[in-house]
C-alpha cells in the first residue's frame, strides 16, 4: 500500500527545473510544486501552458531530467495540443485512449501481461488527484475525456502505479503516486528497457505514445 505525498510530485516536477543539481541538505518544507502545476493547468497564457507542458513531458520515463531537442519538440507539440483543446479546436482524449497508450507501451517493451491498465485503473488514477489538482483533472467537466496535458499526467500516474495494489483514494489526500517511495513494477521495467536500448528506440516509443494521445 502506497500513499501519495506532496514530496513525491515535488521530486518529479522538480527535475524539470534542475535535472543535474547536486544533492543538498533537505529543507524543512519542499516547494509546493503541486500548486505550481495546478496554477499552470488553469492558466490560459501561452507561456504558462508551455511551462505546464514542459513539466509534464519531463516527468515521463525516457525524458525525465533530460534537456535536448527531442524533449523540447515534445513539449512544443503538447503545448500546442493543450492550447487548441482549451480553445475547442481539437478533440479531447478518452480514458480508453490513455489506457491504450499505456498498454501499447508495456506491450512494445515486452512487459509482463500483468502490467496492463483498464478503465477501473483509469478512474482510480484520475480520482486520486482530483482534489489536489482541480484545474488539471477534468473529470467533473469532461467525464471520461481528458485534455492533452491531463492525458500525459495520467499516463505517468499509470506508469508509477500499475502493478501495485490499488488503494482507494481518501479525503485525507491518499491516492496514486507520481514518484513515491521505491519503484513501481512498470517504471522499473521501462527504465531497464531504456537502459538496454538505443536513444532512437526510446524516441520511437515516445513518438508512438504521443501519436496515440493525439499530439
Amino acid at each position: 500500500m502506497r500513499e501519495l505525498k506532496y514530496l513525491a510530485l515535488a521530486l518529479a516536477v522538480g527535475l524539470a527545473f534542475c535535472p543535474c543539481r547536486a544533492p543538498s541538505q533537505p529543507s524543512v518544507r519542499p516547494p509546493n510544486l503541486i500548486e505550481t502545476l495546478n496554477k499552470e493547468a488553469g492558466a490560459t497564457g501561452p507561456a504558462e501552458i508551455h511551462a505546464y507542458s514542459k513539466h509534464l513531458i519531463q516527468m515521463l520515463p525516457g525524458v525525465r531530467g533530460g534537456e535536448d531537442a527531442y524533449a523540447d519538440s515534445l513539449t512544443d507539440r503538447l503545448a500546442l495540443a493543450e492550447q487548441m483543446a482549451r480553445q475547442g479546436k481539437r478533440k479531447l482524449i478518452s480514458e480508453i485512449e490513455i489506457a491504450k497508450a499505456f498498454n501499447n507501451l508495456m506491450r512494445e517493451t515486452g512487459a509482463s501481461a500483468s502490467l496492463r491498465a483498464n478503465l477501473d485503473s483509469m478512474e482510480w488514477a484520475r480520482k486520486g488527484w482530483e482534489e489536489q489538482l482541480p484545474a488539471l483533472i477534468s473529470r467533473e467537466k469532461n467525464g471520461t475525456y481528458c485534455n492533452p496535458g491531463e492525458s500525459v499526467f495520467i499516463l505517468e500516474v499509470l506508469i508509477e502505479n500499475v502493478g501495485e495494489p490499488l488503494t482507494p483514494p481518501s479525503s485525507s489526500g491518499s491516492g496514486p503516486s507520481v514518484i513515491g517511495p521505491g519503484m513501481s513494477p512498470a517504471r522499473a521495467h521501462l527504465l531497464q528497457y531504456y537502459a538496454s536500448h538505443s536513444r532512437k528506440d526510446v524516441i520511437q516509443l515516445l513518438n508512438n505514445e504521443a501519436k496515440t494521445l493525439g499530439f
